[in-house]
């Protein structure tokens, strides 16, 4: 008599989610440079000034500045970005094969793009 052990393996849930190793190999990419972000903020936190810079569209002034708790909206939305085009990615993949890679691609430019902002946002208020 054998049992049907079911154990959770994340090397085959990351199978199934992104079948290809190009979108795979993209979408870790975009999370770490997520955790990189996270893991900068909590670190710079207690040297950051009570508001800093983030709405920059907004006129010069008062208007632009947020709380520096405001700083963790930038990995939080680099995150829903990556979850959004992820599961996009995933229910496209009958679609067509080049849109989840599209997909992979635009998560880590994006992604960068946020770490970028937020190193020029930390640059700007430390050095």
């Amino acid at each position: 008599m054998t049992k049907n052990k079911q154990t959770f393996s994340i090397r085959e849930t990351a199978e199934i989610l992104v079948p290809d190793i190009f979108g795979r190999r993209n979408y870790l990419i975009a999370l770490g440079v997520s955790l990189v972000m996270f893991t900068m903020i909590a670190v710079l936190y207690p040297k950051l000034p009570r508001s800093v810079p983030l709405y920059f569209t907004m006129p010069w002034g008062e208007a632009r500045l947020a709380s520096k708790m405001a700083l963790y909206v930038l990995p939080v939305i680099s995150m829903v970005f990556l979850i959004f085009n992820l599961a996009l990615g995933r229910l496209s993949t009958k679609l067509s094969p080049l849109l989840p890679r599209v997909l992979a691609v635009s998560t880590v430019v994006v992604t960068c793009m946020i770490m970028i902002a937020l190193i020029g946002i930390v640059q700007s208020l430390i050095l």
